[in-house]
Parts: C-alpha cells; sequence; structure tokens
C-alpha cells in the first residue's frame, strides 16, 4: 500500500463525524474491573497491574490502552472516551496501569515497559483476543513502540501514537543551560548508589535514574522520539502506524505539523498515517469522543483483510 506522507504546510486531519455524547453529569461504563500479573523477574517478583476491561466478545480484535507519565487507567476523559469508542467499533478494550501509574513514574525503569504490556497481552489471550492493537497517550507512545520493536509479535497488530513528545527535548528546553551539570549530577548520584535522589524544577517528580532515562540520550526512552536523532527504533516498526498531535500541543520542540513530517519520512511501516487536530493540545481536551472513534475506526480499517481494507484518500481515514 502506497504510504501518505504529510508535510508541515499540509497535514492530514481526520474527518469530522457525530462524537459520541459528552457526559454532562455521572458517568458511567459497563464492564469489569480487573488485576493481572507480570511474569516473574529474575529475583522472582511478580507485579500485580490494575486495568478497566469491556469485553464485545470472545474472538473479537482487542484495544489495549497505555497510559502516560504519571496517569493511570482511569484519569482522564480520553481514556473514558476509548473505552466508550471501542466497543461501538468492534473492539474489546483493555485499558490498564503499568509501572509508572501515578506516583510509580517518579523512580520508573523503562525497561519494565516489556513485561508490563506481555502481561496485557496475556490477559487478552486468556479472554480469548487473538488480535491487539495499542494505542499510547504521551509516553504510553514511546512504551507501545519499544515493546513493538522488540517483541514483533506475528499475526496482525496496529499502532496509534497520541502526542509522541520528545521528553529528551522538553528537558532540555526546561533546564537551558544548567541541563548539561544537571546530567553530570544525576550520574553521579546513580553511581553513589541513590538513584531516587530528586531532580527538581521538571515538569514531573524524577529521581536520578528516571531523569537520565529521558535525558540521556543514549537511553532507549530519551532516543525513542527524539525528532532531531536517527528514530532508530522508530524506524524498526513494519506495522500501521497513526501518529496523531494537537495543533496546540504544549511540549512541542518544533512545531507538531514537523514532528508528524519527521515521523513521515522516517517509518518503514506498511501503512503510515499523521493528523494534526485543530485547536487540540496535548490532552487532546474538548475532542476526546471524535477523536477516539476516529482513531478506533482507522485501528479497524488497518487490521482488516487486505482485500477488505480501503486504502486512505489523501492521508484521512
Amino acid at each position: 500500500m502506497k504510504r501518505n506522507k504529510p508535510t508541515p504546510s499540509a497535514p492530514a486531519v481526520p474527518p469530522p463525524r457525530p462524537p459520541l455524547p459528552v457526559p454532562t453529569a455521572d458517568w458511567r461504563c459497563a464492564g469489569e474491573l480487573v488485576s493481572f500479573a507480570t511474569a516473574p523477574d529474575r529475583r522472582g517478583r511478580i507485579r500485580r497491574l490494575d486495568g478497566f476491561y469491556r469485553d464485545a466478545g470472545r474472538g473479537t480484535p482487542i484495544l489495549l490502552f497505555v497510559h502516560g507519565m504519571g496517569s493511570d487507567f482511569y484519569r482522564s476523559a480520553l481514556k473514558k472516551a476509548f473505552l466508550e469508542a471501542a466497543p461501538a467499533l468492534g473492539f474489546s478494550v483493555l485499558s490498564f496501569n503499568n509501572t509508572g501509574a501515578g506516583s510509580g513514574t517518579e523512580n520508573e525503569d523503562f525497561r519494565r515497559t516489556l513485561p508490563d504490556l506481555d502481561a496485557a497481552l496475556a490477559f487478552a489471550r486468556r479472554r480469548g483476543h487473538r488480535t491487539a492493537v495499542w494505542v499510547g497517550h504521551s509516553t504510553g507512545c514511546q512504551k507501545i513502540t519499544f515493546w513493538q520493536e522488540r517483541r514483533a509479535p506475528s499475526g496482525r497488530t496496529a499502532l496509534a501514537l497520541l502526542a509522541p513528545a520528545d521528553d529528551h527535548a522538553i528537558v532540555r528546553a526546561q533546564l537551558g543551560r544548567r541541563f548539561d551539570a544537571r546530567v553530570d549530577w544525576a550520574r553521579r548520584q546513580v553511581a553513589a548508589g541513590r538513584p531516587e535522589a530528586p531532580v527538581p524544577g521538571l515538569y514531573e517528580r524524577f529521581g536520578a535514574r528516571r531523569f537520565l532515562s529521558v535525558a540521556d540520550p543514549r537511553q532507549v526512552e530519551a532516543g525513542l522520539f527524539r525528532y532531531d536523532g536517527p528514530l532508530t527504533r522508530f524506524r524498526r516498526i513494519a506495522c500501521p502506524v497513526l501518529a496523531v498531535f494537537g495543533a496546540e500541543e504544549e511540549f512541542a520542540p518544533v512545531p507538531p505539523a514537523e514532528m508528524l513530517a519527521i515521523l513521515a519520512r522516517r517509518t518503514r511501516s506498511s501503512h503510515f498515517d499523521s493528523w494534526l487536530i485543530p485547536e487540540a493540545g496535548h490532552g487532546f481536551h474538548g475532542c476526546e469522543p471524535a477523536l477516539a472513534l476516529a482513531v478506533a475506526d482507522w485501528l479497524a480499517r488497518a487490521i482488516a483483510p487486505a482485500r477488505k481494507r480501503k486504502a486512505p484518500s489523501g492521508g484521512t481515514p
């Protein structure tokens, strides 16, 4: 399939469609509160991850939602919109905590991404879902991209990257001239056995080791969406990929349309699309229901058998 590669002057935007009802009072959703375990680590320890699961029927594809830094499986209108939208498009859906949920971000080991996402997929398999697609928001984009690059599962799958921000550029911009000194200080803390020493003045609470994960370009997390870097891991992703930014992205080191164009130039995906959402920011506030429906629709078409898949026109779904 020929890929559409948008340019900064002509970003693709998802078409308007009837939104899901926006809750004006109490919100409720049918489903199950679930908890599942990761595989034992080298010391035999397991972790339990909590989540919310809606079953659209055994054998249906499942949409797995991976939250961003300091968030969790339920706390945002965006997650609630996907819990509503996925079953409407024929998906079961699991929104789940990973190790970085809530305050866990402060001293999270990014390498735990792999067993966390493995555990979510294993849960889906136990419930009879053989096809899975991934939606990541913010740091969730780094996590699903890292997992896909390392695991490269067989069978149909697709990734939706919602606001894949450049954390390395963000912390460098926040610290300015202090950046190099702060990185050196954090390395000394880790070497001295103080990996949890707090690093002040940043958009999240970071211990020294966690700070280096986003600040040191040699580390996996920092390099995943470093837009002035080689994007090596992203370039290894072959499955269908949708990248989405809000035009008013707060954490953009360069214009969001330019970041989408960089991804379009670097991708080796079999089917790549990008959307720039007018007037939306990092959390897509105000357009969550319409965005969730559009993303779920794109994912459904991306995993459809080739003979049934409709080719995109002009980069829009």
